[in-house]
Order: C-alpha cells, then structure tokens, then sequence
C-alpha cells in the first residue's frame, strides 16, 4: 500500500470516529438559498433546484452556515506525512511524549528475536501515530534493517491536521478565505453562535486521555479563533447555542465509560490505532450504554464578545446520558431534548429502552416535562436522538435508521408521515429542514419521490416533493447515494 493510500485511508478512518452515523450530509443556509453537500468528491453548494458548484474542498467531516447566509466554516483534513511537519502542532509535552514512546518502541525492537509479523508495541494510552512516525523518521536507518519487510508498513504512516476554514460565498460560488484554526483532533459537530461572534464544537480530546471514544466541547471567538478554549469533557456529540449567543447548552456524563481497551499496534497493521475507535462507534439507534448525566448551560462569551472562563455552569436537569443525546434551544428559551424516562431503583428489565422527547424552561426548572405522550412515540418509532427543529420551532423531523421520515407538530403531536420507503437498512443523511415547510432528506431507488436508478435527494413541502440529485454526478453520489449499474 502506497504512502497517499494509507493516508488517506486513515484520514477516512477518523473521520468516522468524529461523528456518529449517520452524517449530516446536507446543511441548508438561512435564507434557503445555498445548501452546503459533503458528497463523495467533495463539499459542494447546492441552489433550490439541485444545481451543483464545482467542489469547494476535500475531506470536508463538518460544515456550519453563518448567521448572514454569504459565509460558512468548514473542517477538512490534511495529511501530515514526516515526523518534522508534525512538531509544530504538537505541545513540547507531547513532543516529548511521542519521543519517549518511540525511545521505548526502540529498545523492544532491537531486544525483540522471534517472527516480525507477531510483534506488537505498546500498549500506549496516548497519541501513537505520533509516536510511529517519530520512531520511523527518527530511528529508521537502524532499525529497518533489522525488521526488514514489515518496516514497509510504516512507510505509509501519517497524522491527520484538520483545518476550520472559513469559506465566502458570492454568485453562487465559494471562495476559501481565512484559516481560523486546526488541530490533531478530528473535529465533529460545529455550531457558530446566532450572533456571529464565535463557534463550537465537538471533538475527541487531544493527546487521547482514555481509551473511550468521548468528546469535548470547545468553543472560540471570531476575534481569536486559534485560540480555542475546552468547555466541558465527556459531552455529547449534538449541543447548542441560547439565542443570546452567550451560552452552550450540552449533555455530559458525571462518569466516564469504563469499557474500551488499549489498542496495541503491530507492523502488520498500522490502522488497528484508529479501526479499534471505529469498531465500537454506535449508531442512532442501537442500544448505547447509560450513564448518569446532566443538561448544563455554561455562559463561554461576554458582553463585549469576548470568551469567559466558563465558570457559570448551571445544572437544568439530571439525565441518563449516551453518545448522541441532542440538546437544541428555542427562541423562547426553552431547551428541548431526547432521553429516556426511568425511575431508580430499577431492575434490569424495568430500564427504558426507548427515547422520549423533554422540554424544559430554564427560569422554571419544576416545568420539564415530556413533549408527545407515549401513544405518540409509539406510533412514530424512529430516531428520536436524530430530530431536527423547523425553523419557525413549530415541529420536528424524527427520521428511521432505515430512512423512513416523519414530522411531527409540537403543539398538537399530529404526526405526518413524508417518507415511508426503507433505505436498504441505512440513513444516507440526517434530514435537514430548508424553511419552516421544506424538509431535504434521501429516499431509496424506485420511491414516488426520486427516480428509479438509484438513490435520490428530494425537497419535501405540503404542497409536493421536488427531486435534487437526479442530474448529480455519481462523483457526488459515491458513499453517500447508492446508485444502480447502468
């Protein structure tokens, strides 16, 4: 396997463990004008009527509009290929780190006599493609004699930058403009706040500080961008800004998962440092382990738009916390989020196994309630972990594991259903509102609402459906819309 292949491959590889699948493929603006589409070949916007630009950039694993519709940031990944280019984004802390474990990685190796494609290193619970790539770079005229054909395996072997970009959009085109920051953790969800001032967002911390796939949330001004302050560790993938722009609002865990293990690593895969973190990724929907929990409001940017040390953190309501729990606020200051009811004590068979839908008010704490009662969950099943919020906060999208999407009325319950076509047992996409009545999301080959050849995009409103992707490239389509052989 050639360097760039390797590279990319464990580009790919993190990529999966920043997000949890199913993606958010499609971001609408807005205004509704420009949908922003991580395609196979690419980010690339999209108008109302499905007519593409040429691809903005590559490797793209996250994307957010700002609030005036002509800017977005986006993350992409970049390959780090030699151990010099790594320095400079690494602390002298981990810079000593990595030389230690490589040190250490030196003395098995040249102590080690028996079969080359049994030997392992480690375990190491820190950032060991660093330190491969400190061991190759550093040790490899002595030591690649003595391996011999196994030490091609390293040969390969990169670390992934990703770079939060901020991107201007003009006569339906976009133009990359400022570097805002980058960083060795593979960066997640993003949110920009309502005011414009600052974002945040998601990511496994950096050097790993456990063997647990969690995540942290970060937030950053505008002003300082490459200045990025940690807000809270062991938060869930999918938070949210107060529509003042001054404060997150998140779900974290008050323990740490005590599954997961310590991966070691063997000439004869390189990857096994990054697939071991892909292999126990849940999906939405699959049963996730529970853990006590809170919802917290943290106050991260001041009245003059600065960032605050985050001190302010208040408890709205205790939780059982897993992986994808969603928190998103309304204009009205009411906190809406999926969870699963339960009373303790409880016997195992007595836990919930479903999700539910809260909202709760802040300025009355007693006022937490469930949203649809249980004859509504019921009839509607679907990914409740995955609901997406109209823009005029009237209903939400609840989409199936297998595709099947409805939409539900906040004040009444009353369910509609606007896609009951399974996607081959797959979500191609979290479907993503354009307005208050037009909802985008993915439907199988064959459906009333696309087209026989193969998987389709479709804007859903009351009044009709309307086919996207019919004339996409199946560039766009690769590992995204499944499309049959011509």
């Amino acid at each position: 396997m050639n360097s760039r292949a390797v590279c990319i491959g464990l580009i790919l590889l993190a990529t999966v463990f920043a997000g949890c699948l199913p993606e958010t493929r499609i971001t609408w603006s807005p205004d509704g004008k420009f949908a922003l589409v991580r395609g196979g070949d690419g980010l690339r916007l999209c108008d109302a009527d499905g007519k593409l630009s040429p691809p903005i950039a590559e490797n793209v694993a996250a994307a957010a509009w700002m609030p005036d519709s002509r800017q977005f940031i986006a993350v992409w990944a970049k390959p780090v290929v030699t151990w010099e280019e790594l320095l400079p984004y690494l602390s002298e802390e981990w810079k000593e780190n990595a030389k230690g474990m490589a040190e250490d990685w030196r003395h098995q190796i040249l102590g080690y006599e028996g079969d080359w494609d049994k030997f392992e290193l480690g375990p190491r619970p820190a950032d060991i493609m660093a330190g491969l790539m400190c061991l190759r770079d550093e040790f490899g005229k002595e030591l690649a004699p003595r391996v011999g054909a196994r030490w091609e395996d390293l040969k390969g072997v990169c670390h992934t930058v990703y770079v939060v970009q901020l991107f201007e959009v003009a006569d339906g085109e976009a133009r990359p403009a400022k570097v805002l920051l980058q960083a060795l953790a593979p960066i997640a969800e993003l949110r920009v706040a309502p005011t414009g001032k600052a974002f945040a967002y998601a990511a496994p911390p950096y050097p790993p500080r456990s063997p647990e796939p969690t995540f942290s949330l970060f937030v950053a001004s505008f002003a300082a961008p490459d200045k990025p302050r940690p807000v809270q560790d062991r938060v869930s993938i999918f938070f949210d800004w107060t529509p003042d722009g001054r404060s997150l609002v998140y779900a974290w865990a008050d323990m740490a998962d005590p599954s997961g293990h310590i991966p070691r690593v063997s000439f004869g895969s390189t990857e096994r440092a990054f697939l071991y973190t892909r292999n126990r990724m849940r999906e939405p929907g699959q049963q996730q382990p529970l853990r006590a929990g809170s919802i917290t409001r943290s106050a991260v940017v001041g009245e003059d738009g600065a960032l605050v040390d985050g001190r302010g953190a208040t408890c709205l309501a205790k939780v059982l916390f897993f992986d994808s729990l969603p928190v998103r606020c309304l204009r009205n200051g009411r906190v809406l989020f999926a969870s699963r009811e339960t009373r303790l004590p409880a016997t195992p068979a007595d836990m919930p196994q479903d999700f539910a839908l809260f909202s709760l008010d802040p300025a009355n704490p007693k006022a937490l309630q469930a949203v649809f009662t249980p004859e509504v969950r019921g009839e509607v099943g679907g990914t409740w972990d995955l609901f997406q919020l109209s823009p005029d906060e009237t209903r939400i999208s609840i989409p199936d594991p297998k595709g099947l999407v409805a939409i539900l009325d906040l004040a009444t319950g009353k369910v509609t259903r606007v896609s009951d076509e399974a996607m081959q047992g797959r979500l191609a996409t979290i479907p993503m509102w354009r307005s208050k009545d037009e909802l985008c999301f993915v439907v199988p080959a064959g459906s009333k609402l696309g087209a026989p050849g193969g998987d389709e995009v479709v804007l859903w409103s009351p009044a009709g459906s309307r086919c996207l992707s019919k004339d996409w490239p199946d560039s766009v389509a690769k590992g995204f819309l499944q499309r049959k052989e011509p």
